[in-house]
């Protein structure tokens, strides 16, 4: 087995630290420093070793000895440097210095720094003996230095061809026709007349044998002049694929040479022109480079070629350019059982084997649709009829089969040993959780992060190291995406196992763990409720990480304080689950953890103790409804990079500004009380992502928001300041000058300012100071000018509510004398603006060239808007004091609006100029409402709104159309109308309905207004045969129902109320409706009716 190739990034780790060490701590420490240089120098020269190892372990038990020697050699090396670093960290923070020098003290203390540093040379001296003799082992069994050229590869694997036996395929019907699909389609979208299609899965999942399915297909045949497959795998050798891809292409002239820009310019001619498929499989590369070189001659195919490749990594895909990659699923059980009885029974009949399809269908529900395991273990169970044998595959994994007769690991180890070291470590870890796990991306990045396992990087923060790792193995199939995380298949987790052997446990009860010493990280179920069920943890004593995993019928209220005693090189520690209640006080010992998690558990308080854990990164407190504090202590653990819990819980933490290494922190509230100012912000550099601080009245002045020194904090991606609504306020102009001293970070991506009781904006807030801002709100602000946000380069989204004092917006906003203003931004909203009467501009101005979404809310003074761009789609305008709607800036462009809403205009009297003037060809929804002096429509009414799907008119009294139009006032497209006291209009637009063939929802509903005539009868025309939802309500002359109702056979719902004049419902025609209603006061005597004929999705209103 592979089971020691983390082994090197392990040990990259280790020689940092060793560098540390000599650098700092050990420095002038007498014997020490030299030992220390001798243990470097031995890993370094093992370390070139271990290439040789790792090839030959696999089938020399004697190297697979060896190197578990030096894991365990590393691992003990590891923990004494980690066990000093540690103490040197207790030490300062009791203000004590660990002299490397005799020096002048009390003959106690330097008894006992003599003592300390005598044990650390004496415990170094015995690593260092241990290294030698490995170091003489190395020759015994034959281990040799390999350089880059030499390095083993790993052995050439069987060919793959075009050809398949159909006859054995289940279960890829779909998959085939969409690749089908996708073939026969053009590349009109592209640029390029070759199109490359990533085909994108784990080994084994069926790959090759898919793409043989679809290259052998007739219509593909027919479709494509030339089809050439190649099968390319861990060597991309851009000459030896252009010659046989000039030998598959069937180049009947003979061709010896090797250079390769004559082999290039040869196949570049023979595909020139032709309609080729050219299939790529098993493909490896990364280096885009090589690809273009290869590339550069198959791009003169003709029109419609297309390049597919096979390939386990997603990265493959991308750097190949091309569509999105085709992500190949698992097979479901029942397929997967159709392809495991074919190799297992004869001609693939389990009729006369009833039990053994049983047991068989049982092993390949185990296998989670992976076609090669089926296969495979099929083959492994051919022709044998003893259910022994089946029970003992079905009870074992994957990696446990015997290695002559599975092909499953090493089909899978292949895309393992293409990982660099790092990547293989965080892999193996894995295996360490049970099958079927729940992986969250977060949490297992932050406990690689505690391990050591992600490397330290100049450009990058770790966690994001780590999501750029976790991310690489998602995108080479060794984890699948499940809801909102991550789960990893049964096969890979076989794999996990097989390469981390001792290294990673499960526990089980009843098993024996001979070697728990050697364990390090474990996974332990908690069933019992008794503190003996935890007996079994004492003998791992080098644990690393413990993972306590809480079912469903967890008993564990709380944990056995002797376990901490002697797990004290634990790192990672994960008690997250019901039950837990207490956490005992030893937990204190425990001086190496960097990772704790109490999620949802039950714990009241947190023991003193925890304050000592002083190299503690994450402490996780999701979910703690019981914990009422932390201890005021916890500001001590400097080296906490993740504080997770409730903000209720954090935010009476005082000193918080101690934990100078924290990534996130949700909200900070400043209170006028010690411990709880701005300034503690001041040296938290590494917040990321976003922060609240609320309270901001309670700042001091000027200099005190200074010293919160936002402007440092360049991982900040979004600031909320937010002031207390109730405050007794400080002079306005002593908040002006606290807002300026708040100046964010240039990168700043989103702003919030609610609440400002300033009387002016910061001078910050422009392009030069926060050049990349997309996002800006201002709420419930008192300045009467609004900043300049205009010529912010990359503002998409603009919200301003509550800006109770602005009577104006000039060019101060849009940027003075800027004929471009918001270049980029998409979203704007202006609502609560009861003062705002006046919007100045230019109509030369291009005002917002970008965007897409304007709304204006309870604006009552303001009069007209500006101009708006094509680009706009949706348009709301509510509780506006507008005479006219915004019309089209002056391009040729068509506008792309699609939504528009109006209601509660009281000053708008015509539909005739603004937007509705032109053609907007491209709006689906028309709302208007509640605009009682609403007179004219456009002159041709609805007729230009082609794409006109919804079209609601509420309570417009006085809009009628300018004139009546043959064949209607209405688009053909509309599919619902709503009517609504407007009966003007509505008696034009009935007479219409006949001429809209796609409308499927009438309402009409005519509220009596005096001096307005209602709707007596409708026209004689029969109504649409499309119809499905009728409601006819409040039209109190309306005498008769439409004619021809009856016939109207989509007719799902009817529903009629208080149509007072309305004599009577038919008895008959109505047969086919699913409900028909009939209100109060509808017929002559008051009586009701409602028949429902329970077809299903009708209903009634």
């Amino acid at each position: 087995m592979a089971a020691e190739a983390i082994l090197g990034a392990f040990m990259q780790t280790l020689f940092q630290k060793l560098s540390e060490a000599l650098l700092d701590h050990f420095k002038s420490c007498r014997g020490i420093h030299g030992k220390l240089e001798s243990l470097s120098q031995i890993l370094s020269q093992l370390q070139a070793f271990l290439d040789d190892a790792e090839a030959k372990q696999l089938a020399d038990a004697s190297v697979r000895g060896w190197l578990a020697k030096l894991k365990d050699v590393a691992y003990d090396l590891d923990d004494l440097l980690d066990r000093y670093t540690a103490k040197i960290m207790y030490l300062k923070k009791r203000k004590v210095k660990l002299s490397t020098k005799a020096s002048v003290g009390s003959p106690s203390s330097f008894l006992r720094r003599n003592l300390y540093q005598y044990r650390i040379k004496r415990k170094i001296s015995g690593i260092l003996e241990r290294l030698d003799k490995i170091a003489r082992e190395r020759d015994t069994i034959g281990l040799q230095m390999l350089g880059e050229m030499s390095r083993r590869e790993t052995p050439e694997r069987p060919q793959s061809s075009s050809l398949v036996d159909s006859s054995a395929l289940f279960g890829r019907e779909g998959d085939r026709e969409e690749m089908v699909r996708l073939m026969l389609s053009d590349n009109r979208h592209s640029s390029c007349n070759v199109c490359v299609i990533p085909v994108v899965g784990m080994g084994g999942l069926g790959k090759t044998t898919l793409m043989q399915m679809v290259y052998n297909d007739e219509r593909v045949k027919e479709h494509f002049e030339l089809r050439i497959w190649i099968y390319v795998s861990e060597c991309f050798d851009g000459r030896k694929l252009t010659q046989e891809t000039l030998e598959a292409a069937a180049y009947d002239q003979s061709f010896p040479s090797t250079n390769m820009n004559m082999l290039q310019e040869t196949l570049s001619r023979v595909l020139r022109g032709k309609r080729y498929l050219l299939v790529l499989d098993d493909v490896w590369n990364e280096d885009y480079d090589k690809w273009l070189s290869y590339r550069a001659a198959l791009i003169s195919g003709g029109l419609g070629s297309k390049i597919v490749v096979t390939t386990r990594n997603e990265n493959v895909g991308r750097i190949m350019g091309g569509l999105e990659p085709y992500k190949l699923q698992q097979l479901s059980d029942d397929d997967s059982w159709s392809v495991f009885k074919s190799h297992a029974f004869r001609d693939g009949d389990c009729s006369t084997y009833p039990q053994l399809e049983v047991i068989g269908r049982q092993i390949v529900k185990k296998l989670k649709g992976l076609p090669l395991a089926s296969k495979a273990l099929g083959s492994l169970l051919f022709c044998k009829a003893d259910e022994g044998e089946w029970k003992g595959i079905l009870r074992s994994d994957i990696w446990e089969l015997p290695a002559d007769k599975n092909n499953i690991l090493p089909a899978l180890r292949l895309s393992y040993n293409h990982l660099p070291p790092h990547l293989k470590q965080c892999f193996a870890f894995c295996s360490v959780y049970p099958k079927d796990y729940i992986f969250s991306k977060e949490k297992l990045v932050k406990i690689w992060l505690a391990l050591g396992f992600i490397r330290q990087s100049r450009k990058k923060i770790l966690e994001d190291s780590g999501n750029a790792y976790f991310n690489e193995l998602v995108s080479r199939s060794f984890f699948q995406p499940y809801k909102e995380n991550y789960v990893m298949h049964d096969a890979m987790h076989d794999l996990a196992i097989s390469v981390s052997m001792e290294h990673c446990e499960r526990f089980e009860d009843g098993t024996r763990y001979d070697n728990a010493i050697k364990t390090r990280h474990l996974s332990f179920p908690c069933t019992g409720a008794g503190t003996k069920h935890f007996d079994p943890l004492y003998g791992f004593r080098k644990l690393r990480t413990l993972i306590l995993m809480h079912g469903y019928n967890s008993k564990m209220s709380r944990f056995p304080d002797g376990v901490f005693m002697k797990l004290q090189f634990l790192r990672v520690l994960d008690m997250h689950g019901r039950g837990l209640k207490e956490l005992p006080e030893s937990i204190g010992n425990l001086k190496q953890l960097r990772f704790l998690d109490l999620s949802s558990t039950e714990i009241k308080t947190l023991p003193a103790s925890i304050v000592k854990l002083y190299n503690l990164q994450i402490l996780k407190l999701n979910n703690c409804s019981s914990l009422r504090e932390v201890p005021h202590g916890i500001t001590k653990l400097t080296n906490l990079r993740h504080l997770e819990g409730s903000t209720r819980l954090l935010l009476r933490i005082p000193g918080i500004g101690n934990l100078i290494c924290l990534q996130e922190l949700e909200e900070f509230v400043v209170l006028k009380r010690p411990r709880h100012n701005i300034t503690e912000l001041r040296n938290m550099d590494q917040l990321q992502g976003k922060l609240t601080i609320r309270g901001l009245n309670n700042v001091a002045d000027e200099q005190d928001a200074i010293c919160a020194k936002l402007k440092t904090k360049e991982h900040l991606r979004a600031l909320h300041f937010i002031w207390d609504e109730d405050c007794k306020l400080t002079p306005s102009d002593q908040q002006d000058e606290v807002l300026e001293g708040l100046q964010p970070h240039i990168d700043l991506k989103e702003l919030m300012i609610k609440g400002f009781p300033g009387v002016r904006f910061p001078s910050w807030l422009a392009s030069s100071f926060l050049p990349n801002l997309q996002t800006t709100h201002i709420c419930n602000c008192r300045c009467t000018v609004l900043p300049p946000l205009g010529q912010l380069p990359f503002l998409k989204n603009l919200n301003i509510a509550g800006a109770t004092e602005v009577t104006q917006i000039g060019h101060e906003f849009t940027g003075l004398g800027q004929i471009k203003c918001f270049p980029a931004l998409e979203e704007l909203l202006l609502e609560d603006m009861p003062k705002l009467g006046e919007w100045i501009f230019d109509d030369a101005d291009q005002l917002f060239p970008q965007l897409t979404e304007l709304g204006l809310i309870s604006c009552p003074k303001l009069k007209k808007l500006p101009p708006v761009p094509p680009t706009l789609t949706t348009l709301r305008i509510d509780e506006a004091g507008l005479e006219s709607l915004p019309d089209l800036q002056k391009e040729a462009c068509p506008s792309s609006l699609t939504f528009l809403y109006i209601n509660g205009c009281p000053n708008l009297t015509s539909l005739r100029v603004g937007l509705l003037s032109h053609n907007l060809t491209a709006l689906k929804s028309l709302t208007v409402a509640h605009c009682e002096e609403l007179v004219s429509l456009p002159e041709e009414c609805f007729r230009p709104l082609t794409s006109l799907q919804f079209l609601h008119i509420y309570e417009c009294p006085c809009l009628v159309p300018w004139t009546a139009l043959e064949r209607g006032l209405l688009p053909a497209s509309v599919e619902e109308i709503r009517l609504v006291s407007c009966s003007l209009l509505a008696h034009v637009l009935l007479d219409g309905l006949q001429y809209c063939p796609l409308l499927k929802h009438f309402q009409i509903s005519d509220y009596q207004i005096a001096d307005y005539p209602d709707i007596s009868n409708f026209p004689l025309e029969l109504l649409p045969h499309t119809l499905q939802f009728l409601d006819i309500s409040r039209c109190d002359d309306l005498q008769c129902l439409p004619p021809g109702l009856h016939e109207v056979s989509s007719l799902e719902t009817l529903h009629i109320s208080n149509c007072r004049e309305l004599e009577s419902l038919p008895e008959e025609g109505y047969s086919h409706v699913g409900v028909v209603q009939v209100g109060a006061d509808n017929v002559s005597g008051g009586r009701m009716r409602e028949r429902r004929r329970g077809r299903p999705g009708c209903g009634c209103l």
